[in-house]
């Protein structure tokens, strides 16, 4: 497209020194974010051999290079988004457990900062309030079970994180939120709730949307 391009192998090549560092310095890494089918290659090789956690976005899980179009900044993003091989191959490293947690990759920038030419646009798009009905768009179409689902959105980062949240255990933070897993709705910038408007997704059909949300028992959000 005559830009300057991120190649996969840039990632690869940084995940595979890191990890091989591992091998020899103890401490505890996660890889915040993959996004192509050569850092699972290394990741899967490395698993058995070290210990890390590994995250991806859930753009990269739900989106390919084609949805960028014709120069679509909204859409520019990082890490970038790859081929549909690379999509699929990360679905699958989460099935395969190779992938730990699904993150929202949310960065939002103010419009000024993404209607610019795509090489001068800032990478990054608000994604909070998409992360868990794209999530579910993944259960919808049978890629992903709906437990893994929850599992890499709530259990598994608390573990990472070492906080005592992301079950519903007798004595635990009544911190959940109810899900209507088949009410369908469009995504429109003017409804977010965030001050940046800046979604990848603009005018996305998906099916599953949050009614309720509740922190500490306590409902903070309705529809």
């Amino acid at each position: 497209l005559g830009l300057q391009g991120i190649p996969d192998l840039a990632e690869k090549i940084i995940i595979e020194r890191d990890l091989s560092l591992l091998e020899d310095f103890n401490c505890r890494y996660h890889i915040s974010q993959i996004s192509s089918s050569k850092s699972v290659d290394i990741i899967n090789q490395k698993k058995d051999v070290v210990n890390f956690t590994t995250g991806v976005s859930i753009n990269n899980l739900s989106l390919n290079e084609n949805d960028v179009g014709d120069f679509r900044t909204f859409l520019k993003l990082s890490p970038p988004l790859r081929t549909e091989d690379d999509r699929l191959s990360l679905i699958k490293a989460i099935n395969k457990n190779l992938i730990d947690v699904i993150v929202s990759d949310h960065k939002p920038e103010d419009e000024e900062s993404k209607r610019l030419t795509f090489s001068q646009a800032a990478p990054g798009a608000s994604s909070i309030e998409t992360l868990l009905p794209l999530a579910l768009e993944l259960f919808h179409n049978e890629s992903i079970k709906l437990f893994k689902i929850v599992e890499l959105l709530t259990s598994n980062p608390s573990k990472i994180l070492k906080i005592d949240k992301g079950n519903l255990s007798v004595g635990k933070d009544a911190d959940f939120c109810i899900v209507d897993l088949f009410k369908p709705w469009i995504v429109k910038k003017e409804k977010m709730f965030s001050k940046s408007k800046n979604t990848s997704i603009e005018d996305k059909k998906l099916q599953g949307k949050v009614t309720n949300t509740f922190v500490k028992g306590e409902e903070l959000f309705k529809i």
